[in-house]
């Protein structure tokens, strides 16, 4: 058996007798944002774990000193503290002394090896509750020296449902995917996924996760799903599935467009009754945290218990004291049943008076309310919620008493707790396009793009030398025995999950023409020995050289729709060079596109290509309807029935979002050529419809609710 070590000592120590021991086995020196972390915690809640120390030999003039075996991080920012007058130089210093039985080194390795940090779903647990007592997302991160954005990723992780975040805790999933599940705040839906992922033999991913969620069938069991009602569902037409292969009774509904739109319909009655108490009301499937986060919030007057209520309240409780003395071999079923009796009543009462809670009329006249569904599928309405520009501020120039009463006021509600957005989420809702249908569109944006870029040997040239050049000379490479270290990958022309989806092709008809090679020379290849087959590609004419030179640069282009936030100038800048026609070369078809978009988007884009006229005759169908009804009329060929001349003209001249050079993309336009900067802006879908075309809208059975611009871009 092992002898234990001697038993260590704890005693303080001021700062000024302690340095760092050379036998620390710590030297690779820390990041700059672990110290400045760890030196917020420090400052914010004192050191939490104690110094390692062994006695050294005094300083000259006899004083103690003792070396830091262990935690020289925390001496580090202890003396960095002190040079800042934060902490006096012989501030005391917790710290347990060694005995010497054990050699120092050892001991420093032993102390830093052990250590374990807090698992990210511990942080999330840990962070609600203070941002629940009111903390803001800015002090919970200076208060423990982290970064807003890891703050907020962690918040986010609280709409995820505890099955999938144990699944992540087990390592059975990473972060990446686990946010992934935060795309939607209905933990049916969540767990509905999670299911079908979870019985595969490889380990689920985060595009997986994110294409299931916006996939077309929506669990009967979902929140929204139980708030609309099977029967109204079906009542409207909506069609569904019923899994038959389970011992449960799992129904799926295929329509989730007129999910939504029956549910938008329920909600928007409960806004209507709401909007004359309010200084705003609004509609909304799913709220998540960071929606509320970006908005105040004014707290009502808590209801009072009447004398009768308190008294009962009392009795109850003090009956409740005495059964929880009672020795625990006296204790019977009936005084158990008593005892929950009497705490059932006071929660009775109590709710009553939570009942009677209500807001001031100055508290309605600059807050509003979400109304939207609970996770069981019951309807939710969060009050008291205030905009950015609504929250009241002191009048400085004011008298006493009213400063006062400003001040009051700026107390009684509580700022945001965060204001910005992802920006990737803010694009794709800016253009009206979800994930799903943002993935094919991509795709088939991209490979149109190959196909021309692929016959242009100057674009292709450019592109690729400006890449090669910021590489070699803005990065830097180490040495590796290669001729070039170059790296090329072609690159996909289909979403991951649309690898074996027939109906791709017919969608995306340019892959039949980047597959095809026939043009190029490749006899050369055919030598076996290296030195013969650069000699033979060496012999081949230029043209043919820059015909396989633009092709292999095509191939390997990697896509993005214009409108993305993240969007490369140079990939934009090149696709206005090879001025694509875009609108000949892409059809939407009801299936591919038109189904995908909402209603209120249609409408907007019929607007602005086949005129009024067809809005008002087409704006009181059905979805489903009104996209085949778009499909026709923007199918080439003769003029369909019921759209003139014109407006057929400005439909085949359309294409979609994301598509033009630089279309929607404030961010890269900015860095575009200028030969390119004059071209006027492309239509988009997320444009203002106008006058006559919203008139139509609202003549729907379901017409779209009016949001606040402050709602527009939140994710």
């Amino acid at each position: 058996m092992a002898t234990p070590a001697s038993v260590a000592v704890i005693q303080t120590v001021p700062l000024a007798h302690l340095f760092l021991a050379p036998e620390n086995v710590r030297t690779t020196p820390p990041s700059k944002s672990a110290q400045a972390e760890l030196k917020a915690s420090v400052l914010n809640h004192g050191l939490l774990e104690n110094l390692v120390v062994r006695e050294a030999d005094p300083a000259r003039d006899g004083s103690p000193r003792f070396a830091v075996l262990a935690g020289g991080r925390r001496l580090t920012v202890l003396q960095d503290l002190a040079s800042e007058d934060e902490l006096p130089a012989d501030h005391p210093i917790p710290c347990i002394v060694a005995s010497s039985d054990t050699p120092a080194e050892e001991i420093s390795l032993a102390e830093n090896t052990v250590r374990l940090a807090m698992h990210p779903a511990d942080q999330v647990t840990a962070f609600s509750k203070l941002l629940d007592a009111g903390a803001s997302v800015s002090e919970v991160a200076t208060r423990f020296g982290v970064s807003q954005r890891l703050v907020k990723q962690r918040m986010r992780l609280g709409n995820i449902a505890p099955e999938i975040i144990q699944a992540y805790r087990d390592e059975r999933i990473d972060m990446e995917t686990l946010q992934a599940f935060s795309l939607t705040t209905d933990h049916a839906r969540q767990m509905a996924v999670w299911e079908q992922l979870s019985g595969m033999a490889y380990r689920p991913n985060s595009y997986q996760v994110e294409r299931l969620l916006t996939s077309e069938r929506v669990p009967s069991n979902a929140a929204v799903a139980v708030f609309v009602g099977i029967n109204a569902y079906k009542a409207a037409g909506g069609s569904f599935l019923r899994d038959l292969f389970t011992t449960r009774s799992n129904t799926w509904l295929d329509d989730p467009d007129l999910l939504n739109e029956l549910a938008m319909a329920k909600l928007t009655k409960e806004v209507d009754k709401l909007s004359g108490d309010w200084n705003w009301a609004v509609p909304m499937i799913e709220v998540d945290w960071q929606t509320t986060a970006e908005l105040g919030r004014v707290y009502p007057i808590p209801g009072e218990p009447t004398d009768d209520e308190q008294a009962a309240i009392d009795r109850h409780r003090e009956r409740m004291d005495q059964l929880e003395s009672t020795a625990k071999d006296d204790w019977t079923e009936e005084l158990a049943a008593e005892y929950g009796t009497a705490h059932s009543e006071i929660s009775r009462i109590q709710g009553e008076v939570d009942q009677r809670t209500s807001y001031r009329d100055e508290d309605k006249s600059i807050a509003g309310c979400i109304v939207t569904i609970d996770r069981d599928g019951s309807l939710r309405v969060l009050s008291g919620l205030v905009r950015p520009e609504d929250m009241p501020e002191p009048d400085q120039d004011a008298t006493a008493t009213s400063a006062s009463s400003a001040a009051n006021d700026s107390e009684r509600v509580a700022p945001p707790v965060i204001r910005d957005t992802d920006p990737r989420a803010a694009a794709r809702k800016k253009a009206g396009i979800g994930i799903g249908l943002a993935d094919d569109m991509r795709a088939i944006r991209t490979t149109i793009v190959k196909t021309h870029l692929q016959h242009d040997f100057d674009a292709a040239f450019d592109l690729t030398v400006f890449e090669m050049a910021r590489s070699v000379f803005a990065d830097g490479h180490s040495y590796r025995a290669k001729a070039l270290d170059i790296s090329a990958n072609v690159t996909p022309d289909r979403p991951t999950l649309r690898v074996n989806d027939q109906d791709f092709s017919a969608w995306n008809p340019s892959m039949d023409e980047i597959d095809d090679a026939s043009h190029l020379s490749f006899d050369w290849m055919e030598h076996p020995d290296s030195a013969a087959c650069f000699e033979a590609f060496r012999a081949l004419p230029i043209d043919e050289k820059k015909d396989l030179f633009a092709a292999a640069v095509a191939r390997t282009l990697k896509g993005q729709l214009a409108f993305e936030h993240d969007a490369l100038p140079e990939f934009e800048a090149t696709v206005a060079r090879l001025d694509i026609d875009f609108a000949s070369q892409v059809r939407p078809t009801a299936d591919m596109f038109w189904s995908r978009i909402n209603k209120s988007q249609l409408l907007e884009i019929a607007g602005h290509t086949l005129g009024a006229d067809w809005v008002n005759s087409h704006a009181k169908q059905k979805k489903t309807e009104l996209a085949a009804a778009m499909e026709t009329a923007f199918a080439t060929g003769d003029v369909p029935l019921g759209v003139n001349t014109e407006g057929h003209a400005a439909a085949l001249g359309w294409a979609p979002p994301g598509f033009a050079a630089f279309d929607g993309s404030a961010d890269v336009t900015a860095e575009a050529p200028e030969a390119h900067q004059d071209a006027p802006p492309a239509e988009t879908a997320s444009e203002p419809a106008n006058d006559d075309t919203a008139k139509a809208a609202d003549t729907g059975t379901t017409p779209e609710p009016e949001v606040p611009e402050f709602l527009r871009n939140v994710s």
